[in-house]
């Protein structure tokens, strides 16, 4: 009875579009229409920043020919656009923690066994200054990395490294600007902590600025191998 009234009250919504679920059929995730609209990023993508491309003979992204990266390798699990833009909106700003289920359950379905493949030691979120993560009440990429964590029984290390600063909003920053807003943002806390391979987790991939200034802070302290998983990614270029 408590089910079907909270059911009834807080109805479950769509991931994508936000409206009412059929509750008889859904528990979590997209409605039906949106399922067939959202766009994952599967192949043809960069091999190394996991963007979707347009050329099945191009292995890389025009920015990652011509840009070094301090993560081996990234993927991404939706193409960011659409009602996914909308999605990832309302899961950092309107407290959609719930989310952090169906972005689970894709990068399993869509990476599943890529992540096993890389043997980590560890999962990683990139992780909020302390005040903005205090009045926002949770790191959108720490949830998922949790329950990512949960779910496929990898240890979660969620403070191992911190920003030091608070930094500009990134939107509409060009890559230049975006790495000297984030130059000496972050460090390393986990001081003894031997660990070889980590996965690195955020939301968005856009330049892969923020990917790139974690991951070299974990590779300073000794990591040997950084890899990258971002829910949402952006279309690249290929030439």
């Amino acid at each position: 009875m408590k089910r079907i009234i909270s059911a009834l009250l807080y109805p479950a919504r769509c991931v994508a579009c936000d409206n009412v679920l059929d509750y008889s059929r859904y528990k979590i995730g997209f409605c039906k229409k949106c399922y067939k609209k959202v766009k994952y990023a599967i192949e043809p993508v960069c091999r190394k920043c996991g963007k979707v491309i347009d050329d099945y003979n191009k292995e890389f992204c025009l920015d990652c020919q011509n840009k070094k990266h301090y993560f081996i390798q990234s993927k991404g699990v939706y193409v960011y656009e659409g009602n996914m833009k909308q999605s990832m909106y309302r899961f950092k700003y309107s407290n959609r923690r719930c989310y952090k289920y169906t972005f689970s359950r894709d990068i399993l379905w869509v990476h599943g066994r890529w992540i096993q493949s890389l043997n980590v030691d560890g999962i990683v979120p990139v992780p909020m200054y302390r005040k903005k993560q205090k009045i926002r009440g949770y790191n959108q990429a720490e949830l998922i990395a949790d329950q990512l964590s949960k779910e496929i029984k990898i240890p979660l290390y969620n403070n191992i490294v911190y920003r030091t600063r608070k930094t500009i909003p990134m939107k509409g920053l060009s890559d230049t600007q975006r790495q000297k807003n984030l130059k000496n943002a972050f460090n390393f806390s986990g001081k003894g902590l031997q660990l070889k391979r980590v996965l690195l987790i955020d939301d968005i991939y856009t330049t892969g600025a923020t990917l790139d200034s974690v991951a070299k802070v974990l590779r300073d302290a000794g990591v040997k191998e950084v890899y990258g998983l971002c829910m949402c990614v952006g279309k690249g270029y290929s030439s």
